[in-house]
Formats: structure tokens, sequence, C-alpha cells
């Protein structure tokens, strides 16, 4: 996952102090070498981190009719665009980037309409002096910038633009509402940065006053492109697709990786990989967070169903990642800070000992199951709506009682979480929501009173409604996938997500809403889709809920960095957003062991929060 910037400046020629700044500051991406193009007004470079076979030959400023492209891609349809293109003599070699500009050249701004797969990417046309960026359709790959009178930026990390961007540095408030709610309009933490959201085109003429023009040229949608008549047609579809996404992301000569849990999603994709790499006698290398087998705390990990899994193949290698009493939620948030420039999680850490683990290893590409709960691995409860709104009212009242007997809910609860909370249209539920899930993140009121005016990320109106939303909005690329993807590529290795790419999405909108409940089982589809990939007891597991080995001892072993964080005076404006005193009593009674998971989880995301403001702060930010 290579690193684009670039400066275009629109009155003077550009100072040679800014191009040495801006690759200082992103040096730390050119794990496989560095490319920069300069004119007396433009500067535009690609710093390469190299995961694809195609990427071996590939010329990362490539370029052609005048223009030049430096992109951060890897297209899954390059056959498909070789033969539109009539490049078949160059198909052994052709360069990802040289595809797109020629994609470019014949489609203009259409080209996204024939792009497959993940891509960040800028054209620069020297002779009309214009520039034209676009990003994937879900927002894989992450593009920033800043716009001023005479200068434009742009850069796959903040910090490359905060190293040349005219100050005051301002802080963007709302974007703190953003972080804990999980919303997302392209608002960085700063007000000046944009981040350019999954499926958007942005073009941008070198002249004096100029502003940069965006818009969106894919939304998420069913199209009806899936129709089956037998159920087993629908799990094998969906069965064929993973294999095919996977593949999309499998031509590379580096080793493989993969962040394995017990659960569904991340044991059928070791049984997909774990096949495709043995066809070229090549091992897949897990990597699981699990606590010490003498461990005599009350949360037990996955290592019992993480081992059938390595039993059933035998080119697994699989590494249990174990870490240190002293290392937790809270150890060395500064370092995560830089790394992901952004409010993160508390199981952060858990992510950065994985991707520290599978460097060591010159792992190239990391998998992970993230994303399928979102939609093909969906638990099925909201799908009880979906059939009410299909109008197959005998099928939801068979379903509704099935759930109803499985989460063991009494008649109003059910009602209540299956049909009243799906059906509540997006403009009354925000009228309600305090009433129906009250906040307990101990915020202030002047910014508690702004987050009601805030969606909640995930809740409120049908599922796959809900997930168009978060796709289009660029939520999953805005909050979710530019923190991984930053993170791991600080680790010189390439996170990839094959459980929420563009075809799968649009399979799960195709999909009817029973086939995510046959046989009496919550997850159906995916339990039906991953037969002869994953062992029987995990396949039919019904067991499995969130991982979070010792998180709750952890938070208490924290108590000193927690106490300091919550009164030292070098925090002091770093706290003025939190409502201390409720956050003191909350913490002084988790500290003594009382309180359920979330409610530790919670108290961590807000020292998070406050140790954040402090890194901005640090940052010359006025808090």
């Amino acid at each position: 996952m290579s690193a684009i910037f670039g400066i275009i400046y629109t009155s003077e020629a550009k100072p040679d102090t800014d191009s040495k700044a801006l690759q200082a500051i992103l040096r730390h991406r050119a794990t496989d070498g560095a490319k920069v193009y300069e004119d007396t007004h433009v500067v535009i470079g690609n710093f390469q981190l190299i995961t694809s076979v195609y990427q071996r030959n590939e010329s990362f400023l490539f370029e052609k009719y005048n223009c030049i492209i430096t992109s951060d891609s890897r297209l899954d349809n390059r056959n498909d665009l070789i033969n539109r293109l009539l490049l078949n003599n160059k198909k052994e070699y052709i360069g990802d980037s040289e595809l797109i500009l020629e994609a470019y050249k014949k489609w203009d701004n259409l080209c996204t309409d024939y792009l497959e797969g993940e891509f960040a990417f800028v054209i620069w046309n020297k002779e009309t002096r214009k520039l034209f960026a676009a990003t994937d359709h879900i927002g894989f790959r992450s593009f920033y910038y800043y716009s001023s009178a005479d200068t434009f930026i742009f850069s796959s990390e903040i910090k490359g633009i905060l190293a040349l961007k005219k100050k005051p540095h301002n802080l963007n408030k709302g974007v703190l509402i953003d972080f804990l709610k999980n919303n997302f309009d392209g608002s960085t933490f700063d007000t000046d940065i944009y981040q350019l959201k999954g499926a958007s085109q942005l073009s941008y003429k070198n002249k004096y006053g100029s502003k940069p023009i965006v818009t969106q040229y894919w939304t998420l949608k069913k199209q009806g492109k899936y129709q089956f008549i037998k159920d087993a047609d629908w799990a094998e579809c969906l069965t064929d697709l993973l294999i095919q996404s996977v593949r999309n992301r499998l031509h590379t000569d580096k080793p493989v990786g993969l962040a394995l849990s017990g659960g569904l999603d991340s044991s059928f994709l070791a049984g997909i990989l774990a096949k495709e790499l043995a066809r070229k006698n090549q091992p897949l290398y897990t990597f699981s967070h699990v606590v010490a087998e003498k461990y005599k705390g009350s949360i037990a990990d996955e290592r019992y169903y993480i081992e059938l899994t390595g039993k059933k193949y035998p080119n697994i290698v699989q590494e249990f990642v174990q870490l240190p009493e002293e290392i937790g939620p809270f150890d060395d948030l500064e370092d995560t800070c830089e790394r992901t420039e952004a409010l993160c999680y508390p199981f952060i850490y858990v992510d950065k000992a994985l991707y520290s683990a599978a460097q060591k290893y010159g792992t190239g590409l990391f998998f992970t199951g993230f994303g399928g709960d979102f939609a093909i691995s969906n638990k099925g409860s909201g799908m009880i709506y979906e059939m009410l709104r299909e109008r197959q009212y005998q099928k939801a009242w068979d379903y509704f009682l099935v759930l109803k007997k499985y989460d063991k809910l009494s008649l109003l609860t059910a009602i209540s979480q299956l049909i009243i909370e799906p059906a509540i249209p997006d403009r009354f539920y925000m009228l309600f929501r305090k009433y129906l899930r009250p906040d307990s993140i101990r915020l202030n009121d002047t910014l508690l009173t702004a987050t009601n005016k805030k969606r909640i990320f995930g809740v409120g109106g049908a599922v796959k409604n809900r997930f168009a939303r978060i796709i289009d909005g660029g939520i999953i690329g805005g909050l979710l996938f530019n923190t991984q993807k930053k993170l791991s590529a600080s680790y010189g290795l390439e996170c990839t997500v094959p459980m929420l790419d563009k075809s799968i999405c649009e399979f799960f909108m195709d999909t009817p809403p029973e086939q995510f409940l046959l046989n009496n089982s919550k997850r159906s589809l995916m339990r039906r889709a991953m037969q002869d990939f994953v062992p029987q007891e995990i396949q039919w597991r019904k067991d499995k809920s969130a991982f979070s080995p010792n998180f709750t001892e952890k938070f208490i072993e924290s108590k000193t960095y927690i106490t300091h964080v919550l009164t030292d005076d070098s925090y002091r404006n770093a706290r003025k957003y939190i409502n201390v005193t409720a956050l003191k009593s909350d913490c002084d009674r988790l500290f003594l062991g009382q309180g359920n998971s979330s409610e530790h989880r919670e108290a961590a995301f807000v020292i998070m929060l406050i140790t954040f403001l402090s890194w901005l702060e640090n940052k010359n930010y006025a808090i």
C-alpha cells in the first residue's frame, strides 16, 4: 500500500523546502522506494509499499498523454480492462497506474465506472493544468486534501499536509462527536483538511482562488443482479464471491498473514486462504491474540477453536500472541496517535501486537475477517423487519418466534428489538434516541447536547438501508479502514478486508432476508457457505461472543495511568470536554471490579479521547 502526495501552487513558483518537508514527513512509507515529479509549480510523489507482483515492474509515477498519475491501487478487473482497452500485448507486465491512466484517457471522468478494487489516485494534466482524483467504491484507501487560494495539497496521511499548510491549526470540535458516534462527513480533526470519501471524484483547476469540486459517482443499492430459486444457490454464490475476493488480493510474492479468532468470519477466510496457498505450496501464517495457558482470569480465549482450524490445514503456521502483563489499552498512546492520526478504539493495542508479530515474518498482506457482521455474516435479528417490509408476514412471524426463543427474549423485548426499533425512521429515531439508547459516555453538557443531533452508527432503520448508509456515507472507509490501513502500513504491511468487497456488498443487498435465518440458525447464510472449509464445531457453534481477553483486568492494572490523566495539570485543557467528576466516580467503581465489560470499554474510550486531545495540543492545536 503506497503513499501518494503532491502540491500545486497557483501563483508563485514552489519553494524547494516544501517538497523536502513533505517527503521527509512521509518517508516512513517508502518501504520499497520513492519517485517524485517536480516542475516550477507542481510536486507529485509516490512512496512505495509493494504487495502485488504486478507492482514489481510498475512505474509508480507513470507518464503518458501529457499526464502524470500517482496511485495507491490494486485493480481486481485487470483482465477485463486490458481487453476493453486493447492492451493484450502488455498483459504480463502492465501496471495498475498505467491501466487507470488508459481508462481515464478513454472514458474521462467516467473511468471510475470501469474500475474494480481498491484505489486512490491522482492524474495531473500538464497541458491543461487540471487535477483529477478518485477513490474506490468503498473507501479502502485514504486520500486527504487541503485547499487555499494559492495552494492545493494532497496526501495519504494528514501529517503530510500539516507539514505545509498555513497556520494556525484549528481544531474541528465537531469531529470529536463524529469519533464518538462513528459519524463521518469528510471532516478531519483539522477544520481545513478534508478526506475524500469512498466512491468520490475530485477535480481541481490550477488557477488562483480555485476550489476543489467533489462528486459521488456510485451508491450501494439493490440491483437484482443476484437471483436464485434454491437456497443452496445463495450459499454457493457467497462461497464463490468470497473465494474470488480472496484471489483478487493474493497476487503477492510476500508471506500472507491472517488475524484468526475462532469465529465464523476469520475461520472461513483461513479455510479459503489455506486452500489457495496450498496450491502454490505456500504457508498461511495466522496470528491470534490469546491469554497465557495458565491464565486464571474470568475470560476464556479462542485457543481451542483456533487450533481446530490449524489441525485441519497442514500449511497453516499458527502464532499465538500473548501480550506482556505491562502492555494494555493505554500503552504508548502517543505512538498510536502518530501512526493512525485518529482517536482509536480501546483494543487497538491488540492490533498493534498482531501487526508487530506479522512484521517479524516479513508479511506483505494481512487479512482480517472484519466487516462480516455488517452484511453477509449478519446475525439475522434485523431481518424480521426486512420481511415485513417485503410483506412476507407469515415468514416474519415464524422467524420472530424462532429468534424470541433463540435469544430467550420476553414478548415485549422481542417486539421492541426486532420490530419497533428497526422500523423507526431516522428523523424520528434521532428525536427519541436518548430514551431508547441513553448516552453513557461521560461528556460535558455542551458536547453531550451536540451528540444528540448526531446519528449513531449502526442503529435506526432497516438493516439493508442502514448498511447502504454507512457505505455511501463513507463511514466504513473514513473511520475504520483508514485507521487500519495507516496502522498496518506503519509496520510495512497491508491490511486487507475481503468481506466488504464491492461485489459482496452488492450481493448482500440482493439477498432475501430469510437466507440469514434458515434452519432456525442465526448467521445461516455464512454457516452454509463455509461447508467443507471449517471444522463443524466452528461452523455450527453458538457460543461466540466479542473476545476481549483480560481487558477488565488490564483496565484495573492501569489505575495509576488513568488517575494521572484525570488529575494531572498537563491534561487540564484536554479534560475540558469531559464530565470529570462523573468519570472519576465511574472509574473508582470499575477499579473495584464492579461494572460490566461494556462500561470498562466506554471508560477506556473517554480516557483515550483525553490523551488524543493532549496529543493534538502538542501539535499546536488550541484545545
